[in-house]
């Protein structure tokens, strides 16, 4: 590894392995003399490594590592008392590790609690400190001192006496979660969402950690089963960026909409989506294949003509928009929370677990459908992606200036010279230009009508469809409503609005059409750029 980098790494973790290493031995001198131990082995030891990808690990071993070989030298020590609680603080604990098992315990504990009460109790209880003389130090008032070092105290008796709860503490320690993040509008200007921030697994299990119900950085550190010094800094900086809330009581709470799988939810949500696919297929498709038997002359481009690629685009893009019954999406936007860095979304989380479902869940989980901004000539342009195109599926290759070159091929502006040569490239990359033959085609589905007319080219809701989609939100609601926490039942409940037309109903509605023969296979060069349609002034001929 680059010796600049770790030289910034070793800068970055000084405090927290200090940190880390007073928490094991609750003395500053001995604290000092193990945590240049641990710098020294994780400096030597990254210089030497490849490419670490949980730098917060890495250093979490190597500093435990260096730990167990420190308590091979004898430390021989005294009684502390926590009012009537005594604890031997002597011996060589790895030789004698029974009769100091007390002592272990009580320097974890320590170490889970938050920075300000680990201070007063290392000052009142091992510095030998007295509690006006520790006020003075950390500049807080005596009262202040009194209730930190009681409240600590009682901490501290209570979870030395419940064995049991050590065990439950360090779930997710022992057994940490792994979460997929998306978002749910705008990312502002950097164009980074959840996943950017919360791309460590120690950040992915903070947040989890709060999520069902608030807590304090060390009942978060307890669970996660490392000293709270490990975590405040990250606590920090979720807070920062609003994925965190601070409540009363000192406590954090989750500020993401996340969802977590359950086998018996999961199949049951599945047999609805089915059933309510087919009432689809059945009471909107035909109007739709009866609409769109005219497209040529409703100013729409399809590559070769194809009609069945076209209403593969069209059944996606119908499914997401015209199966809504009219909502203010100002009652789901105002859930919307406003980033640090100009972004302003839900944000979304999605539990990783191994639930084997009855079904193909690869093919029935579709990302929200992604639009691309305006230019002058340009509307806007629509895609989405699904378990039957061969896109990334990600939304950061969707770029906006492919649609940009895309027009200016249309519109002549780029010919096949070296200066427009990389534009070229990325077009046929994409699959978005095919060649054939000695000439290429567009291949992608064009309208020349502004979104807002081409959405009135298409049919909308029957009244008896807008009551089946009341009904299809209702039952998803109740289903899934005891998944969530109590914070987050009224962003649930818009978000159950419209179920009808969410975009995993158009796997669905794929799926059945493809199966019953509606629908043909897509070739190849179709899946580049199927479930895309661009709006702008001007057809490919």
């Amino acid at each position: 590894m680059d010796k600049k980098y770790v030289d910034e790494i070793i800068a970055g973790y000084m405090q927290k392995i200090f940190g880390f290493a007073l928490s094991k031995t609750i003395n500053t001198d001995k604290a000092e003399e193990l945590a240049s131990r641990i710098t020294f082995d994780v400096y030597t030891s990254l210089l030497k490594a490849g490419e670490v990808y949980n730098i917060n690990g890495y250093i979490y071993r190597v500093a435990s590592n260096v730990y167990a070989r420190f308590v091979n030298e004898k430390i021989k020590g005294r009684y502390i008392s926590l009012d009537e609680v005594n604890i031997p603080c002597e011996n060589d604990f790895t030789i004698d590790f029974e009769k100091n098992e007390d002592y272990i315990r009580l320097r974890k504990e320590i170490s889970y609690l938050g920075k300000i009460q680990r201070e007063i109790i290392v000052m009142h209880y091992f510095q030998k400190l007295k509690l006006y003389e520790i006020a003075e130090r950390l500049n807080i008032p005596l009262g202040t001192v009194k209730w930190h070092l009681h409240d600590a105290r009682n901490q501290l008796k209570n979870k030395l006496e419940d064995i049991n709860k050590m065990s439950e503490r360090i779930n997710l320690g022992m057994n940490p979660v792994k979460i997929d993040f998306g978002m749910s509008g705008n990312p502002g200007p950097e164009n980074k969402n959840t996943s950017y921030y919360l791309s460590k697994l120690i950040s992915q299990n903070v947040v989890y950690a709060a999520y069902y119900e608030p807590k304090t950085i060390t009942e978060i550190a307890e669970e996660l089963g490392v000293p709270a010094a490990f975590i405040e800094d990250e606590v920090a900086y979720l807070e920062d960026y609003s994925f965190l809330d601070k409540i009363a009581g000192g406590k954090y709470q989750t500020n993401i909409f996340i969802r977590e799988p359950s086998k018996e939810v999961m199949e049951e949500i599945h047999k609805l989506f089915l059933k309510y696919a087919k009432v689809i297929c059945e009471k909107y498709i035909p109007l739709l294949f009866d609409t769109m038997k005219n497209y040529k002359s409703m100013k729409i481009y399809t590559p070769e003509n194809d009609f069945n690629f076209l209403m593969w685009s069209i059944i996606g893009y119908s499914c997401r928009y015209m199966l809504r019954a009219p909502f203010d999406w100002g009652t789901l936007s105002r859930y919307n929370v406003k980033r640090k860095d100009g972004g302003e979304y839900i944000a979304l989380g999605y539990v990783k677990k191994d639930i084997k479902v009855n079904y193909n869940e690869e093919k029935y989980n579709v990302p929200n459908n992604m639009t691309r901004g305006s230019s002058e000539h340009i509307y806007n342009s629509w895609q989405l992606n699904s378990y039957y195109d061969s896109r990334p599926n990600t939304y950061i290759e969707n770029k906006s200036e492919d649609y940009e070159y895309l027009y200016e091929y249309i519109a002549g502006k780029i010919t096949k010279i070296p200066e427009y040569a990389d534009k070229f490239k990325r077009l046929f990359d994409k699959g978005y230009l095919i060649q054939k033959n000695d000439s290429e085609y567009v291949n992608m589905i064009i309208s020349k009508d502004s979104e807002n007319d081409f959405k009135n080219l298409l049919p909308g809701m029957t009244e008896e469809l807008k009551l089946i989609g009341e009904e299809f939100d209702k039952e998803i609601y109740n289903l899934e409503k005891s998944q969530y926490p109590a914070h987050m039942h009224d962003l649930y409940r818009a978000w159950c609005t419209n179920c009808l037309s969410d975009q995993n109903m158009v796997a669905y509605v794929l799926e059945i059409l493809l199966a019953n023969g509606t629908l043909k296979p897509l070739t190849e060069n179709q899946k580049h750029s199927v479930n895309t349609i661009m709006f702008c002034d001007t057809l490919p001929e």
